[in-house]
């Protein structure tokens, strides 16, 4: 992140932090990201990490905020690490997930992540949610931007999707985290990273290392 961007983004997170604690101490708890599992420098045999909080403006989905935070850290030896939630309210219901990272993969270059893994607490009050496809212990999937700029020199801002869940685009999370950055779904004409589908943050922000 730059410095001047940094700032205001820790002011941003900062004050959504201390205003929701007023109103929900759960809600507050998840615009700042988990304590990671291991250090997020490159030491400790680390060989990147993604990490954020706050909360992105799903509002062009039609769906409201959304309170996140997540860490995922891949280690030398091929371990993954981390821990993810996300909560949004709808007109349907909530919908609230935790859960546990299995695989993450990165384009350093175009500051993307893919993150995925396996729930571990729903607490969703939406019908859509409660499904035999949404159930602890199955698979769930999200990607994250992180700031940089593209190579025109034009600005791309800290973002990040819903979450998805079989049979989206994948059957599997380490299916998931295969898909390439650019280009198509193999065998398909599906955008690989849909621009669409991918959501500002209202706040907060996101980190990939290196």
């Amino acid at each position: 992140m730059h410095n001047a961007s940094s700032t205001f983004k820790l002011l941003s997170l900062l004050t959504v932090a201390a205003a929701v604690g007023c109103s929900s101490e759960h809600e507050a708890a998840i615009t700042q990201p988990p304590a990671p599992s291991v250090s997020f420098n490159q030491g400790n045999g680390v060989l990147y990490s993604v990490n954020g909080g706050g909360i992105v403006d799903f509002s062009l989905a039609g769906v409201g905020d959304g309170w996140f935070s997540f860490n995922a850290v891949k280690k030398a030896d091929g371990s993954v690490v981390g821990r993810f939630r996300q909560r949004r309210d709808t007109p349907a219901g909530v919908v609230d997930f935790s859960g546990i990272v299995t695989c993450v993969t990165v384009d350093a270059t175009l500051q993307r992540a893919r993150i995925a893994g396996t729930i571990t607490k729903n607490r969703s009050t939406h019908p859509d949610f409660l499904t035999t496809n949404h159930e602890v212990g199955d698979d769930v999937w999200f990607r994250v931007q992180a700031e940089t700029v593209d190579a025109n020199g034009n600005p791309v801002v800290d973002a990040s999707t819903t979450y998805g869940f079989r049979p989206t685009l994948v059957q599997t999370s380490e299916q998931y985290c295969a898909l390439p950055f650019t280009g198509f779904v193999p065998g398909t004409t599906i955008q690989a990273w849909n621009p669409g589908s991918i959501f500002p943050l209202e706040a907060g922000n996101i980190q990939l290392l290196p």
